[in-house]
């Protein structure tokens, strides 16, 4: 594996940064500390992203996106967006990955219709929606029990499916234009052999907005419930074959990269941050850094973000590649940097003290950040580490939408 950027991978990466740095920064957290949850939507951001082309940069130059395939650089511009704000760079994460997704999965007359528009409209964003009131990892560990897990049904009446069901906790579900709807298709079938996902616009009929959910942190990525009601599909917004999901998106890993990647930037942006605080701060005549205990916690920091990039990025060469991928150690890669989160929201309050809960510091933010993004499917991960490697082999892809 060779380490080195790509000049491409290097423009890619400058202007991100640049973004960050000009544009993110400056208002995140004037956008984090509105109370409504949709206030928090920073409008003016995604639309300058999207004319940057970072929203359009994976749709293929055919229909005016930016037709970026490498894998790298994709992980590069979200990791680059997470150190300005991880609930920003999430929403940016979503429609990079999902439209890399639709351009793997979808058909040519899907892309037809819905690529141009995403193009066309700063304000076009996309939601993948699986996660249910009583159906999160359950997606995942009951997929194989008949009638269990997921409960959205999607039932075919000639031409066009009706669709009941709810969902929650949806990234983007209630400011998304197209939603990439998770369903069952049979009601007694387990779910790994009748998952099926369909393309459903915002306007469908049948479908309405819940509660926009009020996070602790990530604060600038929207989440809401979602709610179908005999909603109407017609059958050409089905994606590939009725009740063959599980096989299909074992082809594509976009967002079980994109996500970690986003973390890292967040985690380095949180240890810069902290070692800047601490060659500042003076306590018993010298810099704090220089203290041997604050000294060690933060190398701790360094080392276990540079140990996360070395096993997500192989890991990712690996895939693109075709080379020595084990799939199992993407599924673990989740927990691993969920434990780095939670354990760093701990060592920013230790070593700042009380500036670490004022509400005017940026390490504040951090905190809560890191907090929220503990979750995921770090509950499966964890249940199957000690699994025998046939059983692992034979779990569905776990997709992932936070």
């Amino acid at each position: 594996m060779d380490y080195r950027e790509t000049d491409e991978q290097t423009m890619i990466r400058q202007m991100a940064r640049k973004f960050v740095e000009n544009e993110v920064k400056p208002v995140a957290m004037e956008y984090d500390h509105k109370t409504d949850p949709k206030d928090c939507i920073p409008w003016e951001l995604l639309k300058k992203a999207a004319k940057l082309g970072l929203t359009k940069m994976a749709i293929p130059a055919e229909y005016g996106g930016g037709g970026v395939k490498d894998l790298i650089s994709l992980m590069i511009t979200v990791e680059e967006l997470g150190a300005g704000d991880n609930g920003f760079a999430g929403t940016i994460r979503h429609a990079i990955g999902l439209t890399a997704w639709m351009d793997t999965l979808c058909n040519q007359q899907q892309k037809d219709e819905f690529f141009p528009k995403i193009v066309e409209d700063d304000a076009f964003l996309i939601a993948e929606a699986m996660t249910e009131p009583n159906s999160g990892t359950d997606n995942t560990l009951m997929a194989g029990v008949p009638g269990g897990a997921m409960q959205t049904y999607a039932e075919k009446r000639g031409n066009e499916y009706i669709i009941n069901g709810s969902k929650h906790f949806i990234s983007n579900g209630g400011i998304a234009k197209l939603i990439l709807l998770h369903a069952r298709t049979d009601r007694k079938l387990p779910l790994n052999r009748c998952r099926s996902v369909f393309l459903v616009p915002s306007n469908s009929p049948g479908l309405s907005i819940g509660k926009f959910h009020s996070k602790l942190g990530r604060r600038l990525i929207n989440s809401a419930e979602l709610f179908f009601d005999d909603m109407r599909v017609p059958e050409r917004y089905l994606i590939q074959k009725e009740g063959e999901a599980a096989k299909y998106l074992r082809q594509v890993a976009f967002q079980a990269f994109l996500i970690p990647a986003t973390m890292l930037g967040t985690f380095r942006a949180c240890h810069d941050d902290v070692v800047a605080y601490a060659r500042m701060r003076i306590q018993g005549g010298k810099p704090i850094i220089r203290h041997q205990l604050v000294a060690a916690e933060v190398s701790d920091m360094r080392v276990k973000i540079e140990a996360a990039r070395a096993l997500l990025y192989r890991q990712a060469w690996c895939w693109q590649n075709q080379y020595d991928y084990d799939p199992r150690l993407t599924i673990l890669i989740r927990p691993l940097l969920n434990q780095i989160s939670g354990h760093m929201a701990y060592q920013v309050q230790e070593i700042l003290g009380a500036p670490g809960v004022d509400k005017e510091m940026r390490m504040e933010k951090y905190s809560r950040d890191l907090l929220t993004m503990i979750h995921g499917p770090s509950t499966y991960a964890g249940l199957i580490r000690g699994a025998p490697d046939w059983q692992m082999e034979t779990n569905e892809y776990v997709p992932t939408e936070v």
